[in-house]
């Protein structure tokens, strides 16, 4: 009997037992067991809210897309490709690939240079590029890659090709600057040329009387200046060699002045341009972009600053005449000579403040180390000197 009691409660306990959350509790037939566990305990509402966030949550470790913020910056950024929204350009290029070495899925998303800046900062993307350059004020506000290129700022000018020839050689001589020390020069050998006159008037070389004397002596200096030789007049005593002497050592270093002063003024008058390097921007109306790093460069040379918000308002503006020229990274600038063979426009002067670019992050990213160490393999495995050549037709 006992044993039968026994098998009836071992069916019973086997048996599932009901349950329902009804009003926030357990049914009654529920077990009581389960009415200690404090989830159990819980509204019906806030257990439903529970378990769509869980549903609804990411597994751990999934990725999520990373935005790449870019503005156009020819050759490195540029508007290409059979999408609305496709892009190609070296930056793209060197992007895509950090991308699949790092395993990173990316969208990108087109700004304005100086809201680019912003965004980053900001965290509104998770990268950004558009050869960005890398110095100490952005630095302190962002993060940056490792250096994967090196550019500097130049000069585009306008030029005038109506007018004449003759025209623009006598506008490029004298406003390159070599009428001063061409003044100096015919100073400078008319004063020796007395000295020497003095000196050796009355000798086998330079005649007593002031005519023409005056003229042999001046011939004698003029000769030493330009390294021609003397000719048929020498100095003949040791206070006319010292002047000589004298001569050789300054006026040949002032005659050298003048002839690069005199090529400066033909390149000058060949580009048709009266701008030939930083020191012709004071005063003038100079454009770049807003954001970028010329502006204070502008601002250093003097000149009137005129912003705009894309590269190619900046064209425009120069080939309308309503600025003198455009300080800009050097890539787009070489771009846009290079497309626009019938352009008024033309490159002038030095290559200014070198700089290097690099893909900025917000401050703190985890995105940084993974694309250095993509960078570097880039780098190592000859990667990026190809899409350097590629798009610049030269090795980095």
């Amino acid at each position: 009997m006992n044993q039968m009691h026994n098998h009836e409660r071992i069916s019973h306990r086997s048996q599932p037992q009901p349950f329902r959350i009804d009003a926030g509790q357990l049914h009654p037939d529920a077990d009581d067991r389960l009415a200690t566990i404090p989830f159990m305990q819980q509204p019906p509402w806030l257990l439903g809210l529970l378990l769509f966030s869980v549903s609804t949550t990411p597994l751990s470790g999934a990725d999520s897309e990373t935005t790449v913020g870019i503005a156009l910056f020819p050759p490195n950024v540029m508007k290409g490709g059979a999408g609305q929204n496709s892009y190609t350009g070296f930056d793209i290029e060197l992007w895509e690939e950090v991308r699949r070495a790092a395993e990173i899925e990316s969208t990108y998303k087109l700004l304005p240079f100086e809201q680019l800046l912003k965004a980053v900062k900001e965290g509104e993307v998770d990268a950004a590029i558009a050869g960005i350059t890398i110095n100490g004020s952005r630095e302190r506000e962002m993060d940056f890659s490792h250096p994967y290129m090196r550019s500097g700022l130049r000069i585009l000018a306008g030029v005038n090709h109506e007018e004449s020839s003759l025209y623009r050689l006598l506008r490029g001589v004298t406003e390159s600057g070599i009428v001063k020390p061409l003044g100096y020069l015919i100073g400078f050998i008319l004063i020796c040329s007395h000295i020497l006159f003095f000196a050796e008037r009355g000798s086998k070389s330079i005649s007593r009387g002031y005519i023409p004397g005056i003229f042999e002596a001046a011939w004698c200096i003029l000769a030493t200046v330009t390294t021609v030789g003397y000719g048929d007049i020498t100095p003949q005593r040791w206070i006319g060699r010292f002047i000589a002497l004298l001569v050789m050592v300054t006026g040949i270093a002032l005659f050298g002045i003048i002839i690069a002063e005199l090529s400066a003024g033909l390149t000058l008058a060949q580009l048709g341009s009266d701008i030939s390097g930083p020191e012709d921007l004071r005063r003038r109306r100079v454009a770049t972009v807003a954001g970028s790093t010329s502006t204070d460069v502008i601002r250093g040379f003097g000149a009137h600053l005129v912003e705009v918000q894309e590269i190619e308002d900046a064209y425009d503006l120069l080939e309308a005449g309503e600025v003198a020229a455009i300080v800009f990274d050097a890539p787009p600038l070489l771009q846009y000579v290079k497309e626009s063979s019938e352009s008024r426009v033309a490159l002038v002067g030095p290559l200014l403040n070198t700089e290097s670019y690099g893909m900025a992050f917000p401050n703190g990213s985890p995105l940084r180390e993974k694309v250095n160490r993509a960078l570097l393999d880039l780098q190592e495995d000859g990667t990026h000197r190809r899409l350097y050549k590629k798009w610049f037709g030269e090795t980095p």
